[in-house]
């Protein structure tokens, strides 16, 4: 009786493509290293794995790829010569492995024409006697290490969850949370020692439970660094320029939804960082570099957030081609353009206008789609830092929050009205009196900490029907941000309290709503919406970049 395999499609393709990215990493190591045994061995341990896998799956153009790349990695581990060309030939093998994986993910049934490949494998293998004994002999030894090791990984055991199942999971959690809070504000109602008890004891283990599914969710950021070394390499040698491409904090973990999503963010940043930052070869040797340039991919941990950069030592940006270029387009006038800053200028390539014409890559390399990727990251609660000096390199770091589920926030009032404002994105809460603002060009500004801030009113951003009370001495709650190292002023009428928030996302005619990083609901059922403190400091800088230190310079 045929056993139907079809329902472990998901699991293999899942493992297959570990395996893969295995595959490359090593081959990549062996390019450097042609002596490095380790990476040889885990090569040809990964595609034996993947090859009986595919065999088990009926996958059979897999499986026969899978022996011919198995066939050269046997010659070599008894000894063959790693001759100029053959890296090449086994990574146009993971090529045709990983469009054949991805074909049985997607259920496609295309027949792939893999004969070139098989006459570089033949040409590199003119002579096969021997070579099905040898691969018995290498893959056996290998099979008994598999089951050694597998014995000793015994104790603790591994399952493999699919994220959706992940997602369902959270979602719960997430209900129980609402509940949690609708029964701690019914338990602060009535003093019944027993309903106190126990709403104190389900918030600890409510929260436990979030925990432990956050954890689940959390990937090491290597499930996405992994696949970029064989990018640079052929960015490299496709633009005939030499790269050191050095990768660090891989083992930093963030939420697996995030990771997803920032993938082709950063891949972008790679691509540019070679095409545009990093010189040819003979023109870093006139400006008294190395012939190689260098472009780094690091992860580190700040916090509840987490700061992915790539850095490039290149040419860097050149603020006065940039500046002259969105003159000429109308972005900002040659005013704004003589008093504008670096940072001002870097914000600059998010502008459509500016970043979506091809034409800017002649001015800063940097232009072409970078709208997108700040977009991107401005959608998951996260903000880009570009640093940049002429002639030294490029530094853009994206900081993303831990994961985009749970926030903790600060509840306030605007008249009858309640948002929440995320507490990461909070320096401080200060009184101000009205008697004490300053107006400059029609816009607020207030002092704090001896400087002058840019200050908002809430009821205005969102139209709040004014109330009652109009004392124009009244002293009202300043809510302090902070966004890439710029401080705001947030005025509401009342803080009401820190509040942990299940996010949930807008749907409907609000979807899109960029005022909101999305809603949350409260433990009396009611709906508050969380602001997204970056959308509103993108938006007043537009309007406000120069009324400080216009105010500062007078």
């Amino acid at each position: 009786m045929a056993v139907d395999v079809s329902k472990y499609k998901e699991l293999f393709v899942s493992e297959s493509r570990e395996h893969l990215q295995s595959i490359s990493r090593n081959l990549l190591t062996l390019e450097k290293e042609p002596g490095n045994t380790d990476a040889l061995n885990e090569t040809f341990r990964a595609v034996h794995t993947l090859k009986s896998m595919a065999a088990t799956m009926g996958y059979l153009d897999m499986k026969t790829l899978s022996h011919e790349m198995e066939s050269l990695l046997a010659v070599l581990k008894k000894g063959g010569e790693m001759e100029k060309g053959v890296v090449d030939v086994l990574l146009e093998c993971l090529d045709g492995l990983e469009t054949l994986v991805e074909d049985a993910g997607s259920g496609k049934t295309v027949k792939r024409d893999l004969t070139p490949l098989y006459k570089k494998l033949d040409y590199i293998l003119p002579k096969k006697e021997g070579v099905e004994a040898l691969i018995s002999t290498v893959a056996g030894g290998e099979e008994g290490r598999e089951k050694e090791a597998a014995g000793r990984k015994r104790i603790g055991p591994t399952i493999r969850i699919g994220i959706e199942k992940i997602q369902a999971l959270q979602n719960l959690a997430e209900e129980l949370s609402i509940a949690r809070m609708r029964l701690l504000q019914i338990a602060s109602k009535h003093a019944i020692p027993e309903l106190i008890e126990i709403s104190a004891a389900t918030h600890r283990l409510i929260s436990e439970l979030l925990d432990r599914v956050m954890e689940m969710r959390m990937f090491p950021v290597a499930y996405i660094f992994d696949r970029f070394p064989r990018t640079m390499r052929d960015l490299s040698m496709k633009t005939g320029k030499e790269v050191d491409f050095e990768v660090s904090g891989k083992e930093i973990g963030l939420d697996r939804l995030v990771l997803d999503e920032i993938n082709d963010a950063v891949m972008h940043l790679l691509r540019n960082a070679v095409d545009h930052g990093i010189e040819k070869p003979e023109d870093r040797k006139k400006a008294g570099k190395k012939d190689m340039g260098k472009v780094a991919l690091r992860a580190r941990r700040e916090g509840n957030y987490v700061v992915i950069s790539v850095e490039d030592d290149g040419s860097g940006l050149d603020i006065e081609k940039i500046k002259r270029v969105a003159v000429e387009r109308k972005i900002i006038t040659e005013e704004e353009a003589s008093r504008m800053n670096n940072e001002d200028i870097y914000e600059l390539l998010g502008a459509p206008g500016l970043s979506t014409t091809k034409k800017i890559t002649d001015v800063s390399g940097r232009g072409v789609g970078f709208d997108v990727v700040k977009s991107k990251i401005k959608s998951l609660g996260g903000s880009v830092r570009i640093s940049s000096e002429k002639g030294k390199g490029t530094n853009v770091e994206l900081r993303l929050p831990l994961t985009t589920a749970i926030i903790q926030s600060l509840l306030v009032g605007v008249e009858k009205e309640v948002y929440a404002i995320p507490l990461d994105s909070i320096r401080e809460i200060v009184a101000v009196s009205e008697e004490n603002l300053k107006s400059v060009e029609g816009k607020e500004i207030f002092r704090y900490r001896g400087q002058f801030l840019p200050l908002w009113r809430l009821k205005n951003i969102f139209d709040v029907p004014p109330g009652e009370n109009k004392d124009k001495d009244r002293i009202c709650p300043v809510v302090v941000v902070e966004r890439d190292e710029k401080l705001f002023g947030i005025m509401v009428d009342t803080i009401i309290g820190r509040q942990e928030a299940v996010v949930k996302p807008l749907e409907g005619i609000l979807k899109g709503k960029k005022e909101f990083v999305g809603a949350t609901i409260l433990g009396d059922g009611s709906v508050v919406f969380i602001l997204d403190v970056g959308w509103l400091v993108e938006d007043a800088r537009s309007k406000e970049r120069l009324i400080c230190d216009s105010f500062l310079s007078t």
